[in-house]
């Protein structure tokens, strides 16, 4: 970091751009970070599920969603056509025809795991 003279009456403009500066460069990185693991998760479930016609394997898609508020950024990872079996797939089912579980989406501290790392890795950049 380059030293800068500033008088005391520009200090506190001088810090409000620093921090400025701070967030948007996290707010980057947040953003890269959270791209990333969303397309690792999707090629991740596209990778492990079953595919009997390949309609739900291929359906496996994140779009954006935003929150109102500052910096609310996310994806969400879901199969768009066929969003019905995703938990029947999952889990299995009972009934007059049982199936059994196919686990092929990954738990939330798995995510959450990946996105730690991207997110590091990220900021480290």
């Amino acid at each position: 970091m380059a030293n800068v003279r500033i008088s005391a009456d520009g200090l506190q403009d001088a810090v409000m751009e620093a921090m400025r500066e701070a967030k948007k460069i996290t707010d980057e990185a947040l953003k890269v970070a959270v791209d990333k693991t969303a397309k690792e998760t999707v090629s991740k479930t596209k990778g492990g599920a079953p595919a009997k016609s390949g309609k739900y394997k291929r359906g496996w898609s994140s779009r954006v969603t935003t929150q109102t508020g500052r910096g609310a950024y996310g994806r969400t990872v879901c199969n768009g056509p066929r969003y019905m079996l995703a938990h029947l797939l999952q889990n299995g089912h009972g009934g007059p025809r049982p199936a059994g579980a196919h686990p092929h989406i990954p738990s939330d501290e798995e995510t959450e795991a990946l996105f730690m790392k991207n997110l590091e890795n990220e900021i480290e950049k």
